[in-house]
């Protein structure tokens, strides 16, 4: 059985990076493959199962850039490139782009609520707190939700 391809885009790792939590998505996924596009946005160094795929459609990306901003329209680009990729993204223009576009996506909440239901970490709450105080910004609404799909309301 092939693995799946999982895609992010940078705000979902600066988010992790932030609260010193980028090992989340290893630990869930194993490898990530981002943009050479979306490695420049995120500008730290980066683990080794981190790695870059530049291997979209040209004409893709261009055709999203009016309306995304590049990070964003490459990591969707290389999406939908991908045979059932998933793909990391939080800006809801951009979550709203691919979900049209049939990509199948999830959040740095969404990353969250998985590493805990899965046990690799034991608080996500606190990793919610953490991103709200490094100014990542979700509603209130959005907060408490993923608090009770953690049974941590």
């Amino acid at each position: 059985m092939l693995k799946r391809i999982v895609i992010a885009d940078a705000s979902t790792i600066i988010g992790l990076a932030y609260i010193d939590s980028l090992d989340i998505l290893e630990g869930l996924y194993g490898q990530i493959e981002i943009t050479s596009v979306v490695r420049d946005e995120v500008d730290m160094p980066l683990p080794s199962w981190v790695k870059v795929n530049d291997e979209y459609n040209a004409t893709v990306f261009q055709t999203l850039v009016p309306n995304l901003d590049d990070g964003e329209a490459s990591a969707i680009a290389l999406a939908l490139a991908q045979k059932d990729s998933l793909l990391i993204i939080d800006e809801k223009k951009g979550r709203k782009f691919a979900v049209n576009l049939g990509l199948q996506i999830t959040g740095v909440i969404g990353v969250i609520i998985k590493a805990r239901e899965v046990g690799i970490i034991s608080s996500g709450k606190s990793k919610l707190d953490g991103l709200m105080d490094k100014g990542f910004r979700f509603s209130q609404k959005i907060y408490q939700l993923a608090l009770e799909k953690m049974d941590e309301a």
